[in-house]
């Protein structure tokens, strides 16, 4: 982020935002009236560009009490990136040159939990346990990335070799973990009968709340059972599908805000125009009117996921990392190479379509030149390093699982696997032409470790790596065509830029 003051900009504050362009949308709403009913857990650029901006909408259609409460338990501290602007920031959407800008109020309190290595630790994990704990929170919500749930990507069972669980089970009042967090608070509401409560997750991981219950839950058999009783019998988990492409925040795009806003907007958040929320609620929980303005309401968000993660998230972890290893910054350019535009939509048209469930009012044929067309959006700078992070964690369901229901199909499989032999090349540190490669991932260790020792060994190499069972499972290691043929990608992946790889694919 940009460091204060940006020469000839006032701070953003709810004196200074009247000084906004008229052309900036303001709160249709009384903010001064708004009060806490939402705590979120990870408020970072895709909760403000997405979560944050329905319920400002909500609010404007049906005002009430649910004002969010960001809580941010790792980096960044938003308490002082926001907590000095009261919880206001703009967001801008960009497509083919046009810039939308919205003052977003919906957000009204933060915390950010201080490194432990501090003494003022204790001091801002209580104050956050006791935000999540009030009775006037009807809704938990979060953000936090695959990585946040402590789980094991193949199976989506809680982690218990985790060095944050461990240390939950020994220390469950002092948590380190979000599943130790929520499990902490969910305990002093119980205790104090704080009233109803439903927990939300909006990340990209499958059956994203189902598999948060399984984490706390399997904690609080460890911590304490009777109220893991209690949580299984009277807190509600909500599965979401959510989606909008959202960057990181670049000083770039908070130094162009101030330039011609005369606004420093430190909370500033950029994504594109199309947005989509499917939220599975059979229990008819408290939330705002997210659903008057646009929110889906249903009982079963499963094929809603699967298309998703299938196809707009397939796409991007299946080029992302043949971009990177072509040196390919963005998405952008990697979708504007006719190469790669080419190969994800024979891939996605032949391997994955086929097997996708029905989804009520989705065009799949539509929803896949929609995605392809969002990709190629040149006005994000959506990083190849960023979509590649935390592969790890993502790969399961968005490129294995579509594998392995085409391998059962019985159909070829090339383009889905040459893409498992980009995320092997990358997790492993193997660039074509020896470069290093910054690999963004919990299992990095391990994974550059295997690409130090097999590096020159393709079919070992992968062997190595198929046997990591917390990403893969166990039933590719003995498929003896998958694994010749991810050999042969990886060696060719060796030897070329992945472009190269793609074109003789195609």
């Amino acid at each position: 982020m940009s460091a204060l003051p940006l020469v000839g900009a006032e701070r953003l504050t709810p004196a200074t935002a009247a000084q906004l362009p008229a052309s900036v949308q303001r709160p249709a709403y009384d903010r001064t009236k708004l009060k806490p009913g939402i705590v979120h857990l990870g408020d970072g650029a895709f909760h403000r560009c997405h979560q944050a901006e329905w319920t400002d909408d909500a609010l404007q259609a049906a005002f009430g009490d649910w004002g969010i409460v960001g809580i941010n338990l790792r980096a960044p501290d938003i308490a002082n990136a926001l907590g000095a602007q009261s919880g206001l920031f703009c967001r801008e959407l960009r497509e083919d040159g046009a810039v939308d800008r919205r003052l977003v109020g919906s957000e009204i309190a933060h915390i950010s939990v201080l490194d432990e290595s501090y003494d003022p630790y204790r001091l801002s994990l209580r104050v956050a346990l006791e935000a999540a704990a009030d009775p006037a929170i009807r809704l938990i919500t979060m953000t936090v990335t695959e990585k946040g749930y402590c789980h094991i990507p193949a199976t989506g069972e809680l982690d218990l070799d985790h060095p944050d669980i461990v240390h939950d089970i020994a220390a469950p009042r002092a948590p380190r973990s979000v599943p130790g967090f929520i499990l902490e608070a969910l305990t002093l509401r119980l205790q104090r009968e704080a009233g109803p409560l439903a927990i939300m997750s909006c990340d990209n991981v499958p059956d994203n709340s189902a598999t948060l219950r399984r984490a706390v839950l399997g904690l609080a058999q460890r911590v304490d059972a009777a109220i893991g009783d209690r949580i299984a019998r009277d807190v509600h988990f909500l599965n979401t599908m959510v989606d909008r492409i959202v960057p990181a925040t670049q000083p770039g795009d908070i130094e162009r805000f101030a330039a011609q806003t005369g606004i420093a907007d430190f909370g500033l958040v950029v994504g594109e125009p199309f947005r989509m929320w499917v939220i599975e609620d059979t229990h008819r929980c408290a939330m705002p009117a997210w659903d008057r303005v646009g929110a889906l309401i249903v009982d079963d968000v499963r094929p809603y996921e699967i298309l998703k993660m299938r196809v707009l998230n397939g796409i991007q972890s299946n080029v992302c990392q043949l971009g990177l290893l072509s040196d390919l910054q963005f998405m952008s350019e990697v979708m504007g190479s006719e190469i790669f535009e080419t190969f994800a939509r024979r891939t996605i048209m032949d391997e994955v379509v086929p097997e996708l469930p029905k989804v009520s009012g989705i065009d799949v044929l539509a929803y896949v030149e929609q995605s392809i067309r969002r990709l190629k959006n040149g006005d994000l700078k959506h990083g190849t390093l960023q979509i590649s992070t935390d592969g790890s964690q993502k790969i399961r369901q968005r490129l294995l699982e579509p594998l392995r229901a085409c391998l059962a199909a019985g159909r070829p499989a090339n383009g889905l696997l040459l893409g498992v032999a980009g995320w092997m090349c990358y997790a492993g540190g193997l660039h074509w032409q020896s470069k290093r490669i910054d690999v963004r991932d919990p299992k990095a260790s391990v994974t550059t470790e295997i690409g130090r020792r097999y590096g020159s060994d393709p079919a070992g190499f992968v062997a190595e790596m198929l046997k990591l069972a917390d990403i893969f499972g166990t039933d590719l290691t003995d498929d003896e065509p998958v694994k010749a043929r991810l050999a042969q990608f990886v060696e060719q992946l060796r030897a070329a830029p992945a472009i190269e790889v793609v074109a003789t694919l195609i």
